[in-house]
């Protein structure tokens, strides 16, 4: 039965080589083109063709009459010997080390040298070393220098003199001033001075006028002292805030760099906020629409306009709703502006 299924298989083979000999031949031909095309690129280029053992095996196998069979397809070579030594003696010492060195810091231990650095940015790496021993933790401080400076790149912890952490150490007792103009319908131009408290974002004092003299100021910052005594006042080059006796009253100023505006960046916040929410969408005649307009302004600045920056509003927000009651609109600004609460059940 073998013997007849392997005629049989011949058989098959001799048939479909007489009727697709055609076919074969067309095949065999555009395969001797491709590797003569193979051939000659490969020498052009210098590329040596390595073969695997097992392809070495078939073609001597089948070439073994063949002279030069033996010379380029050997089953191996001295150099097969060599390369097959030294990945046995390579194997044999790659047995898997203990890790020597330090323990790493775990992730918990790196983030309450962050809480420590960030509470307290005054203290060094032996001085969170020292706080660590209170609580049983023990580390070098060449370890949490690493840590800091890691922290550092990551943008994590910022320098210490910087203007956020000036600023936020001094909230308590930071003020800001400054004039912004305003003209009315027969083209003459009022001042609008205000004072704001940088801590909650509040205007604590505004005053409008003509002609911004040394007594204006006198009487604003008289006002101011008796609210405020012991605090500072950053204000800018204008001639007026410029050349004011400040030394004469119970606060100390604070006078930015000429043209930078971005070091009293809260005021200048605000006067933009004054004029595109309300000033600039109001025809004013008269001073004493001026005066409504600011003063309606600052109490809707003060009492209902959330503050992005602040995350709140300037004094507190409004007392919180149960969700139940129905929606409420109050009318600000002569409706520029809504405020919405809702209604007590």
């Amino acid at each position: 039965m073998p013997f007849i299924n392997l005629f049989l298989s011949f058989f098959k083979f001799l048939l479909h080589l007489a009727t697709n000999r055609k076919r074969l031949m067309y095949i065999l031909l555009m395969q001797s083109i491709t590797i003569q095309a193979l051939t000659r690129t490969l020498k052009r280029k210098g590329i040596r063709v390595s073969f695997q053992p097992h392809e070495k095996y078939i073609i001597a196998s089948v070439f073994e009459d063949t002279p030069k069979a033996k010379k380029y397809f050997p089953f191996f070579s001295p150099r097969t010997i060599l390369t097959a030594w030294k990945k046995a003696v390579s194997k044999h010492w790659s047995h898997p080390h203990k890790k020597q060195g330090r323990y790493s810091v775990s992730t918990d231990i790196k983030k309450l040298v962050l809480k420590l650095k960030k509470e307290n940015p005054l203290w060094g790496a032996r001085r969170i070393k020292d706080e660590l021993n209170k609580l049983s933790i023990t580390i070098s401080h060449e370890t949490i220098r690493k840590i800091l400076n890691n922290f550092r790149k990551t943008g994590d912890i910022q320098p210490v003199l910087s203007w956020k952490k000036f600023l936020s150490s001094h909230w308590n007792s930071l003020f800001s001033c400054d004039f912004f103009t305003a003209t009315i319908f027969s083209m003459a131009t009022w001042y609008v001075f205000f004072i704001m408290e940088l801590k909650t974002r509040k205007i604590v004092q505004y005053a409008i006028t003509t002609n911004p003299t040394i007594q204006f100021l006198r009487n604003q910052f008289s006002e101011f002292e008796y609210k405020y005594p012991y605090s500072t006042l950053i204000h800018d080059n204008s001639g007026e805030l410029r050349w004011f006796p400040y030394e004469q009253y119970n606060f100390k100023d604070a006078r930015i760099v000429p043209h930078s505006p971005n070091m009293n960046a809260h005021a200048e916040r605000f006067i933009r906020s004054i004029r595109n929410e309300c000033l600039d969408h109001f025809v004013i005649f008269t001073q004493k629409q001026l005066w409504r307009l600011v003063k309606g302004y600052v109490d809707y600045y003060n009492n209902y306009r959330p503050h992005q920056g602040l995350k709140g509003i300037p004094n507190g927000p409004p007392e919180p709703s149960q969700g139940k009651g129905a929606i409420k609109q109050k009318p600000l600004l002569f409706g520029l502006h809504n405020h919405y609460y809702r209604e007590v059940v």
